[in-house]
């Protein structure tokens, strides 16, 4: 074999071994690339998922803080007039409470509404405004309950437990499809 067809030959294997080369290396790149989109992904969904749970939180302590008011609202309707005033004073205070803790509802509606999840947000705000209507029905300076008022107290109380636990499965799948 002459010198230039060996000299064509290492050219040749050279110039493939360099294509080769070059191949492997921009798979590689795009392998990197494709893990660095997905770390992204994932940090999204972090994040998304970090924002649910903040939501489902702040509605829990809203929940909390109105379990303690139900409580006391259903004893002092049974009693009315007869309830001792320690336990009037105790009304006021968690009802204070109560609206004081309204803002931890009023950050996981925004939240959801930063997330875009607005039929959420609506389920929370209608949970909301029935626990402030049962809320403006009974105040510690009210004589007494007819008994047509304290079925309806009953009856609102039944319709929150539902919009909560409604609120609470709809929250429960959009976590798992995160």
């Amino acid at each position: 074999m002459s010198m230039e067809l060996q000299q064509l030959y290492v050219l040749a294997g050279t110039f493939g071994a360099g294509i080769l080369t070059c191949g492997l290396i921009a798979l590689i790149a795009f392998k990197v690339a494709r893990r660095k989109e997905g770390g992204s992904e994932s940090a999204a969904i972090q994040t998304r998922r970090a924002l649910l749970e903040s939501v489902a939180q702040n509605v829990s302590e809203v929940h909390h803080v109105y379990q303690q008011f139900l409580a006391l609202a259903l004893e002092f309707s049974r009693h009315g007039k007869s309830w001792p005033p320690q336990r009037k004073e105790e009304l006021r205070r968690i009802t204070d409470d109560l609206v004081n803790v309204f803002r931890h509802l009023t950050e996981a509606e925004a939240t959801l509404l930063l997330l875009g999840e607005k039929k959420l947000e609506r389920a929370l705000r209608i949970y909301g405004s029935k626990i402030v209507h049962l809320r403006r029905q009974i105040y510690a300076d009210k004589p007494s309950f007819s008994g047509e008022e304290i079925q309806g107290l009953d009856h609102l109380r039944k319709e929150i437990a539902d919009l909560r636990e409604t609120f609470y499965d709809a929250l429960s799948q959009r976590f798992k499809l995160v």
